[in-house]
């Protein structure tokens, strides 16, 4: 019984398959040794405890973002930085029963982009988080340190009614070095206030 043309495998195409599958898998090689290096993440850092009010509804902190290694690889980092807000609402009319929004965002010290904020409404008497994210550019070249500088911008709604909203922030930053796997020894990422 013989086998036709069209069921008998081309050796022509069986070996052009093959090269393109090594291929592939060399690529898939440089692409995974080309990516990023595993996070280092920072030690929280929590703030003082802060207050704003409808008379006074914008409040702007500094957040830094620092990466040290001990010894100046040629290579640049990137990262991220989390902050949280918790914060509690206390109308000046404990009878009031306005729910006023709280808006949490950040962005580079000194500009007017601000990563996507986040709103939550806020209750008398009760904590509420708020949580946002912002992604630092991988252009930092790794001396023996690198730096980010940050602005948190928390808002509460100004029309609301008289009132006070005590809050706090917490913030943690992963960094990874770029185009690379190996981490340098001794990496550290901090978070702080100037």
């Amino acid at each position: 019984m013989s086998l036709s043309r069209e069921a008998s495998p081309n050796p022509g195409l069986r070996r052009w398959a093959s090269r393109l599958l090594l291929v592939l898998a060399c690529a898939s090689v440089v692409a995974t040794s080309e990516g990023a290096s595993d996070d280092v993440v920072s030690a929280p850092y929590t703030s003082a405890p802060l207050s704003l009010t409808t008379e006074a509804p914008r409040l702007t902190r500094p957040i830094n973002v620092k990466v040290t290694v001990p010894k100046a690889p040629s290579r640049t980092a990137e990262a991220e930085l989390t902050v949280e807000v918790k914060a509690r609402w206390a109308p000046a009319d404990p009878s009031q029963t306005t729910q006023p929004w709280m808006r949490v965002s950040l962005s580079r010290a000194g500009e007017s982009y601000a990563w996507p904020s986040h709103s939550v409404v806020l209750e008398a008497g009760v904590e509420v988080r708020a949580q946002t994210i912002a992604y630092l550019d991988p252009s930092c070249e790794l001396g023996t340190e690198c730096e980010w500088a940050t602005e948190l911008v928390v808002e509460v709604q100004p029309d609301a009614g008289a009132g006070t909203v005590e809050l706090e922030w917490t913030g943690v930053a992963r960094a990874r070095v770029v185009n690379s796997s190996d981490l340098p020894k001794g990496m550290a990422v901090s978070v702080s206030e100037p």
